[in-house]
């Protein structure tokens, strides 16, 4: 069974995880602190996750359907990942990136019972209008995750100066 949440892992710029900063798993499989956040991936991820890190920061998109190695619930999650100063924060999230279309479009097949919510588009040609929709909801989502990555950035730095102040206070 999925569980819904996610991880937010403190790296250094060679991938080694430093600190859990936080998480909505209370047990996983090994403890990540001191290695590289790729070895702790299954095979197919890492593969995938290795060609995707050597790309930052030139190209910043989520990594969806990662899984971890040792993970016996198979949890699948969706990579992201933004550079602070000599840092880099990994972020993990159940949610998928993108969400499949209604059943309600002409030509998709939906199942309910389907585990993997897979949906068929055979026989759907998009109109121009709903091309220019697509490409506006992807411009708008685009800059909802650019905003929610302003927004980790600003939280890691609150973050930074609460445990610099906690520092200052005890000396």
């Amino acid at each position: 069974m999925e569980k819904k949440g996610g991880m937010v892992w403190r790296c250094t710029q060679a991938g080694r995880v430093l600190e859990v900063v936080s998480t909505d798993f209370s047990t996983l499989p090994e403890n990540p602190a001191g290695k590289s956040f790729l070895n702790l991936l299954n095979q197919t991820s890492k593969e995938l996750a290795t060609e995707w890190f050597q790309k930052f920061p030139a190209q910043t998109s989520l990594l969806p359907n990662m899984r971890l190695a040792q993970d016996p619930t198979g949890q699948v999650f969706t990579l992201g990942l933004t550079q602070t100063g000599k840092e880099l924060w990994l972020f993990w999230s159940t949610v998928q990136p993108l969400l499949p279309p209604p059943p309600s479009l002409p030509g998709t097949v939906y199942t309910e019972d389907d585990q993997d919510s897979s949906h068929t588009h055979s026989g759907w040609e998009p109109e121009v209008q709903h091309e220019e929709l697509l490409e506006e909801l992807s411009r708008v989502n685009n800059e909802l995750v650019n905003a929610r990555r302003e927004l980790i950035r600003q939280n890691i730095e609150l973050h930074r100066l609460h445990r610099k102040q906690g520092e200052s206070k005890t000396i």
